[in-house]
């Protein structure tokens, strides 16, 4: 080998080193709560309710109490709620989420109802 494919080497292997820490911030840094609601949570809890047990809507729950209520009931989710760890294993997309689900409002019967319409329904 010679000093020039050394350093050639050695150049790309500090620019690998450089970037790589850039490239796994990438999808960390564009958190977007109605995003991960949408992939997440849209299918069961669509505008903010409950299609499985209306009696328990996203909307007023004790769950969204504080962040770290949010993040426990998330990491043992009950009965049939899919557990995902993407989002508890991330402070950004946990945060993101547990501020969307805050913001939720009730939506008026009218407007509810042509909007679940257009929702998928919960397996």
């Amino acid at each position: 080998m010679t000093k020039e494919s050394i350093w050639t080497l050695l150049l790309c292997l500090f620019v690998a080193v450089l970037s790589a820490p850039a490239l796994g911030k990438k999808d960390e840094a564009k958190v977007d709560g109605k995003t991960i609601f949408a992939q997440h949570c849209a299918k069961c809890h669509a505008n903010g309710g409950n299609l499985v047990s209306s009696a328990h809507p996203i909307i007023g729950s004790k769950q969204l109490a504080s962040i770290v209520t949010f993040k426990e009931y998330l990491s043992a989710p009950p009965g049939h709620m899919p557990f995902y760890q993407d989002v508890v294993g991330s402070k950004k997309k946990l945060a993101s989420l547990y501020e969307y689900g805050k913001s939720l409002k009730e939506t008026p019967p009218k407007e509810a109802k042509v909007e679940q319409e257009s929702t998928v329904a919960c397996d």
